[in-house]
């Protein structure tokens, strides 16, 4: 359990192979633990998601009979009174699109650590015979009855158990709780406030979205949005914990408090968030999502929030994480629901153009991403996000793009390095090509960090650039395998053009 030095961003390298990276390296330098009692094992701060489940289970059960442990200490956790063991997980096989693109082929990271948890689990089980559960965003890859039994698992929960986890645990505890349940939050006054510290003082804003992308697991909720007052009660738990900023775990933070169809952000109540939520001490306030197309629509509101946190005076730059996906108008209609409102599928390459430079223009760093492989899509339609690639080049845009095979949640038709044909190699390779470019520019702010010493700055500098190295020498390597021994640029050039197809920015709204 790590806190990523404080950087988010830094979950993306928890997905590289760990075949290739020393275990140490990760632990070390960008996966640090958590502070943890060393003596018992339990964890001083905890994911949101856990400490839902434990403010729902102190509702009846005793404090002392609810423990966070940290998952490499659980033999000095677990004993002969222990009856359930609960584990959130994020990816837990390595399944996820950013794991699979970052480790093709290889054992990631996140899914060792996972593996060498549940190998300690195991032993345990065996010796003192308690009941295991599983919930949190990853738990869909672990939903079948084989890998259930390999990794020592009783039951599965998808979605959101806030309301059942009580009844859950007591099932669990009389031997009686399903394999598999599916569950979803009806009344938000149901999700529980938690009791103690978050990792890197992220709080819930609000869950769901609302736009309806097709392939994403996060629409099958419905949007809730947490009131200010209990945003700032679990805020002021963080900051007495120690940590002097907030970040808000959102689907679409900019949704927040949005009621009309058109999804225009209600500014009123998200400033009224920012506020709020400065008012009780907080340095600065980040969220880990918005949409390009509510950034497009409302620009004074991202120059309001970035004056609220002073950004301009105080030179921060804030990281956030927006999705593109594609921008081939017939694959947004398709795909995209409503992602694009208030404008129309056809506009969605402009509008994410200039969402990108509304962000930059107020520091904030688009960490942008896209899906390379869609089953229905042509080369002549992956061309369109080649082509906004290379805007982002003319435009210098100061933000990340992490190219995503495309993932199933069925399994049966996830794309894979092996199938790429040359236009989706194409847009891998131009995707960091522009990615090289804006790393080597932003070294400096990630070294920054102030947990590294000078001596650790100068090699975490030379880490990156080898690590930026060794993808573009993989993509070579891998194009000289897929079409017959030619190389990575001659199959580039064909599809790297000098004009943009990229439409006009629409009226504003």
């Amino acid at each position: 359990m790590t806190n990523y030095r404080g950087n988010f961003l830094y979950g993306f390298i928890a997905c590289g192979p760990y075949e290739l990276v020393p275990e140490f390296v990760f632990d070390k330098l960008f996966c640090p633990s958590v502070e943890t009692d060393k003596n018992t094992g339990e964890i001083k701060v905890a994911q949101c998601g856990l400490r839902r489940i434990e403010s729902a289970l102190i509702r009846e059960y005793d404090k002392s009979e609810v423990f966070l442990a940290h998952p490499e200490m659980l033999e000095k956790c677990i004993g002969p009174q222990t009856k359930v063991v609960g584990i959130n997980v994020m990816d837990p096989l390595g399944m996820a699109p950013v794991t699979t693109t970052m480790s093709p082929e290889k054992l990631s990271y996140v899914a060792m650590k996972f593996k060498k948890m549940c190998a300690s689990i195991i032993q345990l089980k065996k010796k003192y015979d308690f009941k295991v559960v599983v919930g949190g965003n990853g738990s869909w890859e672990l939903a079948k009855p084989e890998r259930m039994k390999i990794h020592g698992i009783d039951t599965v929960v998808i979605g959101e158990a806030d309301e059942l986890a009580l009844d859950l645990f007591h099932d669990l505890e009389a031997g009686d709780a399903p394999e598999l349940l599916h569950t979803f939050v009806r009344n938000i006054e149901n999700i529980p406030v938690i009791r103690g510290p978050t990792i890197n003082s992220l709080i819930e804003a609000m869950r769901g979205c609302g736009r309806g992308c097709d392939f994403c697991d996060v629409n099958k909720r419905s949007k809730k949005d947490i009131p200010l007052e209990r945003l700032q009660e679990e805020a002021k738990i963080n900051m007495r914990y120690g940590f002097d900023s907030i970040w808000l775990q959102s689907d679409e933070m900019l949704l927040y408090g949005c009621d009309n169809k058109d999804f225009i952000p209600n500014q009123d109540a998200i400033l009224g968030v920012w506020k709020g939520l400065k008012s009780v001490g907080a340095n600065f306030v980040g969220t880990t999502h918005m949409t390009l197309s509510a950034v497009a629509s409302s620009p004074d509101l991202i120059k309001n929030i970035s004056q609220v946190n002073d950004m301009e005076n105080n030179g921060r730059w804030l990281a956030t994480n927006l999705g593109v996906e594609t921008v081939a108008p017939r694959m947004v209609k398709k795909h995209l629901g409503v992602k694009t409102k208030p404008f129309q599928p056809e506009e969605w390459g402009s509008v994410v153009r200039e969402g990108c430079k509304i962000l930059n223009q107020n520091h904030w760093f688009p960490a942008l991403t896209l899906i390379i492989g869609w089953p229905d899509e042509t080369p002549d339609e992956t061309q369109y996000t080649i082509d906004l690639i290379q805007d982002f080049r003319q435009m210098r845009m100061r933000g990340l793009v992490a190219p995503l095979l495309y993932q199933d949640f069925s399994e049966k038709n996830s794309m894979h390095f092996g199938n790429l044909n040359e236009s989706q190699f194409a847009l891998f390779w131009t995707c960091w090509q522009h990615n090289l470019r804006v790393i080597s520019d932003i070294i400096p702010i990630i070294i920054r960090n102030k947990s590294y010493g000078p001596a650790m700055k100068v090699f975490m500098a030379m880490l990156i650039k080898f690590g930026t190295w060794a993808i573009m020498r993989y993509l070579r390597g891998l194009s000289k395998g897929l079409f017959e021994g030619k190389p990575a640029e001659d199959i580039v050039a064909k599809y790297v053009r000098p004009r943009s197809v990229t439409a006009p920015m629409p009226p504003k709204l």
